[in-house]
């Protein structure tokens, strides 16, 4: 045999075995097609603390995912700041550029400026940082966070147990969650003994306290109720004290905005739901420091948008948005790491309840634990 005829009695076989092994279906394992996730949080600035752990969390959902979905997930993250106009800018870039098909976002600042614009885009939109209900109006936007009508139900219950009838309200009233918890507690207290003596209302960026501070010392109430995020929170604190003021102080969630913690010794307060212990261990393994508040919600959301996509897709093409966000606005009985059986309601709420805390060591510990 010539070398020629070698040669090509080779590359015949070579054929063969090559078709053999097709039409036996030894193909290469097809690529899951990928879905992106957007997610704008508050990397840098005042609460980048929150943030941080937010991310941390989605992360450590995105492994959690399980490898038999008929998907790849991706997570893309931008960081605005806890800026509503910075969360816009970022919004608009992870759903025209990015292409995701859904987007996370963190907090009512920041809610509020990235509803209208997945609305009008038709993106799946979760929250789940928001006090203001209003974040998840519309067709795709949705919150997993503690109404603020449980907040205020939880304080004034705890109020009539400490024997509190006289507050004072320091409020940042630009923060459209402030606004809400407050809006929902004064909603609450009517036909109760509670009386609001005052509301002191200041906007973000407010570093002189002192002229709203001196203000309402006369009035002598059983206690201050301070509604603000960091820095504003930290340093109103301390004025309250640099101007003689010793009456407690609580609040309804601002608390552990700060890293500060120690400036709120001893003092009591109500907190959004507590996540289960299994998402803090797995967390707290997973990172060697325990969640943040939020960062559990966070967790869920990336599970309730997997549920979504998996319902909505057969995992040969991408589900539009309208059909990931059918399927996300059906999802009943949704075990999570803030509660097992957690519904989505007619308005897109995941409902959550609230707890009382207290600092301890410079700590948030939850009451009856």
């Amino acid at each position: 045999m010539t070398t020629t005829s070698k040669w090509i009695l080779g590359v015949v076989v070579l054929a063969v075995i090559v078709w053999i092994g097709m039409s036996m279906g030894d193909k290469a394992p097809e690529t899951k097609p990928i879905i992106k996730i957007g997610a704008t949080l508050p990397l840098t600035g005042n609460v980048a603390m929150l943030g941080e752990s937010a991310q941390q969390a989605l992360l450590l959902a995105q492994e959690q995912i399980s490898e038999k979905t008929k998907y790849q997930y991706e997570l893309v993250v931008e960081d605005d700041q806890f800026k509503p106009a910075m969360g816009a800018t970022t919004a608009n870039k992870l759903i025209s550029i990015d292409g995701v098909s859904a987007v996370l976002s963190f907090g009512s600042p920041v809610g509020n400026a990235v509803s209208p614009i997945t609305e009008a885009a038709k993106v799946p939109h979760i929250n789940f940082f928001a006090s203001d209900m209003h974040v998840a109006d519309g067709d795709y936007n949705f919150v997993h966070y503690t109404p603020p009508y449980e907040d205020s139900r939880v304080f004034i219950s705890e109020l009539g147990k400490r024997g509190i009838k006289s507050i004072v309200f320091f409020a940042q009233y630009d923060n459209p969650g402030v606004g809400a918890i407050i809006e929902a507690f004064e909603t609450d207290i009517v036909g109760t003994d509670i009386e609001v003596l005052s509301t002191q209302k200041f906007t973000t960026g407010t570093r002189d306290f002192r002229t709203l501070i001196t203000s309402v010392k006369g009035l002598n109430p059983d206690i201050y109720v301070l509604e603000a995020t960091s820095p504003e929170l930290e340093t109103l604190t301390t004025q309250l004290r640099e101007a003689g003021v010793q009456t407690p102080v609580t609040t309804m969630e601002a608390f552990e905005f700060s890293d500060q913690l120690g400036l709120f010794e001893g003092m009591w307060y109500v907190n959004a739901a507590d996540p289960q212990d299994w998402f803090v261990d797995l967390f707290t393994e997973k990172y060697a420091v325990a969640p943040k508040f939020g960062a559990a919600n966070g967790y869920d959301a990336v599970h309730l948008i997997v549920q979504a996509v998996e319902k909505a897709g057969d995992g040969k093409i991408v589900p539009s948005p309208e059909e990931i966000r059918n399927a996300l606005a059906q999802i009943k009985g949704f075990d999570g790491a803030l509660g097992d059986n957690l519904d989505i309601d007619e308005n897109g709420i995941v409902v959550s309840g609230a707890v009382v805390r207290v600092i301890e060591n410079g700590a948030p510990v939850t009451v009856g634990e």
